[in-house]
């Protein structure tokens, strides 16, 4: 990618000689206007509130696994052996779904934290393009593929600026 940005440049450069446009380059850092912006706020409370329920819930289903398993412990000497087996068995099986029920919310949480940040990635990608065509720029990179540029070319905050201005007016 880093090859591909220096050939660009490379390009432009040399079309400058050719022709008489102006070459006009910005960048935008996408992670800062994603968490900056007044819908990455609300998207990350609303991820956070889904976080703290999962959370809540699995505490719980561990704490009755934890209770279970002491119960067993205590009264393990006490019983049958095929009822110590049965219990043994249904713990297992609890601590089995537990645990998939574990892997199935942080797939699901992954899941929704994407489809959250892509829709806010859409909208930006938007606002992004109406400013480059706006103010006529030649070429708006991404800060994450740029290892030095002058602040000066950074439209992170005017894009931020105009995103939360339309996220005011829906």
């Amino acid at each position: 990618m880093r090859y591909f940005l220096v050939v660009i440049c490379l390009f432009l450069s040399a079309g400058i000689g050719w022709s008489q446009e102006r070459v006009k380059i910005g960048f935008i850092d996408v992670q800062r206007a994603i968490t900056e912006s007044q819908a990455g706020k609300r998207a990350k409370e609303r991820f956070q509130a889904q976080v703290k329920k999962a959370e809540g819930e699995l505490l719980r289903e561990k704490q009755e696994l934890e209770r279970l398993k002491a119960d067993l412990d205590k009264k393990g000497p006490l019983l049958k052996d095929e009822e110590k087996r049965n219990l043994e068995a249904d713990l297992q099986r609890r601590y089995v779904n537990y645990q998939r029920g574990m892997q199935d919310q942080q797939q699901e949480l992954r899941q929704r934290e994407g489809e959250m940040t892509g829709d806010i990635l859409k909208e930006l990608e938007k606002i992004v393009n109406e400013i480059g065509k706006a103010e006529k720029f030649t070429l708006i990179l991404e800060r994450s593929q740029i290892l030095y540029s002058d602040q000066g070319i950074d439209i992170t905050n005017r894009v931020i600026e105009a995103f939360n201005s339309r996220s005011k007016s829906k």
